[in-house]
């Protein structure tokens, strides 16, 4: 298990790129993303896959109510970039985050 501390930024929207482990390339299993939120009425988050224009998963966040949106293990191209994509630009890969009423959220 690896654990590391981490600050997020409280925001309306949030992108996260793909990213590329540089020396053994063993996958890394069980990835997931933290929803949160200092707001007390609960309201909805989208995530999108790549450049989606329909969610793919949609949560319902509140200070008493946070969610997590696990991934697929290993390198999927979403978070995790595999061996043939690395040093490429893949506009395809990416995870953004957003709350139509903007109401503001942190991603770990």
């Amino acid at each position: 298990m690896v654990s590391a501390t981490g600050f997020s930024q409280l925001s309306d929207l949030h992108y996260l790129p793909p990213l590329k482990k540089g020396s053994n390339n063993s996958s890394i299993n069980e990835q997931a993303i933290y929803l949160s939120t200092p707001e007390t009425t609960s309201f909805t988050i989208n995530a999108y896959i790549r450049i989606a224009t329909t969610p793919d998963a949609t949560f319902s966040i509140s200070n008493i109510a946070h969610r997590e949106f696990t991934l697929a293990n290993g390198d999927n191209n979403i978070t995790m970039v595999q061996n043939a994509n690395k040093g490429v630009v893949i506009n395809s890969s990416e995870l953004r985050f957003e709350s139509p009423g903007g109401q503001k959220f942190y991603v770990n």
